[in-house]
């Protein structure tokens, strides 16, 4: 018997013994995180805690992190699809988009029935819809799983609606890789609002996707079967380039670097500070606080809408830019002088709005000559990143695993954290609405009453 077998088998005898699907009394609050010292401020608790539960999960997942990447690394050489619905935060796709710098080309976002055989690879730990679970128990896929707040996986899945706590992905895992996230997910938790803020499986679920994916990179290499990268680095030649070496594993090179930028957040907090001081001056004087990346997905679809996020935020992307001098945007980049960037900078100006940006500056950790949004902009945070991929892999033509989409993430909501202290010191106590996860059972009238608290007061 299959090992997704024996899983498949769980579930049912649980339910059998009363023990698997029924509540237990009232709501276990403690899902809902306590509140940290007040003497550090909640952006600085904010990336204390995304690095904790990272820590967690290298202690106790490396293994299961170091045979998914063989295992994708196998998935390629036999020709097979690594198909993604990898939790990168809002999206399964956030971080993969066009002309991504520094992604291998392995991975493809989504998953179609249609055209998945046998012998693919699934990662999995963001939710979907029944016809893949349907077509999982069809085809041999190979499935690399992870819990997902909006399922049956996650700590805390009684409390979700029934439809939802039915998508159980970790019975269709080869591999799983747990992350401790719970149903209610963010774990910075704000007096006087019942949903804590700061979503978390963006940065966490996006470090564990590069580990893999620079370790498979790494295999890939040793048996000389590299694949071609996203991106417009020239191509690395000369002596100078420093190559990895390939009998080490990279997921900790990885993961170490990550967690040095991350640190570096806290050296531009005054940045941050200022950056959420343009919002809350916006918000308190009727404006919209916008929040915008070139592709939807990515930092504008992080911003909004977002279970321990705030019910305020809009989004901008290419081909929906809107915007009066009453507003501000924050521009999440991926690279310092990206074209489509600039053009829509000069249009928010051109209306008049005030502007921050968030995002690399560098290219190869040289600023470009011209035009970059950083220079543009009024306040800019997100030095700490560079535009091109971590690691130079011998047989690789460019450098893999940027760091820039896990530092934005990070960054988004070390600003969002700053944005709530300044509303409740400058309103005397107010706290700006944030959502609760929709999946919750009561999370759908509880999110209605957030936003017509917003309609009402502007935050």
């Amino acid at each position: 018997m299959r090992r997704r077998d024996a899983f498949r088998l769980i579930p049912c005898t649980l339910a059998g013994l009363g023990l698997y699907s029924q509540k237990a009394g009232a709501f276990d609050n403690s899902l809902i995180p306590s509140p940290g010292d007040p003497s550090i401020p909640l952006a600085l608790q904010y990336i204390n805690n995304v690095r904790d539960m990272l820590l967690w999960v290298r202690q106790n997942m490396s293994e299961k992190i170091l045979e998914s990447a063989y295992a994708i690394a196998r998935t390629v050489m036999k020709g097979r699809t690594c198909w993604c619905y990898w939790d990168q935060g809002h999206t399964y796709h956030s971080d993969i988009f066009p002309g991504r710098n520094g992604e291998p080309e392995i991975l493809t976002a989504g998953y179609d029935p249609e055209k998945a055989k046998d012998g693919d690879m699934l990662l999995a730990n963001f939710p979907f819809g029944q016809e893949i679970f349907d077509d999982l128990d069809k085809k041999d896929i190979f499935v690399i799983g992870g819990p997902s707040p909006w399922g049956g996986d996650a700590k805390g899945y009684e409390w979700v609606t029934d439809d939802i706590r039915n998508r159980k992905i970790r019975p269709y895992a080869d591999i799983w890789i747990e992350t401790n996230i719970t149903t209610v997910g963010p774990l910075v938790k704000i007096q006087g609002m019942p949903a804590p803020l700061g979503p978390i499986s963006g940065p966490m679920n996006l470090t564990t996707l590069w580990m893999m994916l620079a370790d498979a990179c790494r295999v890939l290499s040793m048996e000389n079967k590299p694949v071609k990268v996203k991106g417009d680095e020239p191509k690395l030649s000369g002596d100078s380039i420093p190559w990895v070496k390939l009998g080490d594993p990279l997921m900790d090179d990885f993961f170490e670097e990550i967690l040095r930028e991350m640190e570096l957040i806290g050296a531009e907090l005054g940045n941050i500070r200022e950056t959420a001081s343009m919002a809350v001056d916006t918000l308190l004087n009727g404006g919209i606080c916008y929040f915008y990346s070139r592709y939807r997905e990515s930092f504008a679809y992080e911003a909004s809408g977002r279970r321990g996020g705030f019910d305020f935020s809009r989004p901008l992307f290419e081909g929906h830019i809107e915007g009066t001098s009453k507003d501000c945007v924050i521009m999440g980049i991926y690279e310092p002088d990206d074209e489509i960037d600039l053009k829509n900078l000069d249009e928010f100006k051109k209306r008049g709005m005030r502007t921050a940006s968030v995002g690399p500056i560098t290219r190869d950790f040289v600023i470009p000559e011209g035009r970059t949004v950083h220079k543009e902009t009024d306040i800019h945070t997100g030095r700490t990143t560079d535009t091109y991929g971590l690691f130079a892999i011998p047989g690789f033509e460019k450098r893999v695993c940027p760091t820039s989409g896990i530092i934005n993430n990070a960054t988004l909501w070390a600003i969002s954290m700053e944005i709530a202290t300044q509303i409740i010191e400058r309103t005397n106590g107010n706290v700006p609405a944030i959502h609760f996860n929709g999946a919750l059972d009561f999370a759908r009238q509880y999110n209605r009453r957030m936003r017509t608290l917003r309609e009402d007061r502007g935050y």
